[in-house]
Order: C-alpha cells, then structure tokens, then sequence
C-alpha cells in the first residue's frame, strides 16, 4: 500500500462528493482498491460510520 500523495487526496475528495461512497468506482480511477479507498475515507471523516449514541428508552 503506497501512501496518498496530496494531488491524490484531492481528486478522491472530488470523486467522493460527485459519486458519493462508490468504493468501486473511485478506486479504479484512481488505481487502488476499493478497502484502500473506504479506509482513507475514515481517516479523513473519523465520525463516518460509527453508531451515534443514541438515548436508551427509559
């Protein structure tokens, strides 16, 4: 796994607002792959996928 160079960061910040979370899509435009893709995603949006926390009932 190479790292992200900032040019890269860039254009997959891009793909990501235009096509959304389409993991398959982003990493063959940019040469990785779809895991390399979503765990660079939650490094840049730590908050993305975890549950919220939510009130018990009560």
């Amino acid at each position: 796994m190479r790292p992200w160079s900032r040019k890269e960061t860039n254009l997959f910040l891009n793909l990501c607002g235009t096509h959304g979370n389409n993991w398959t899509f982003i990493s063959g435009k940019l040469g990785r792959t779809p895991k390399e893709c979503h765990d660079r995603y939650l490094k840049l949006h730590p908050g993305f996928g975890r549950p919220r926390n939510f009130q018990r009932p009560g």
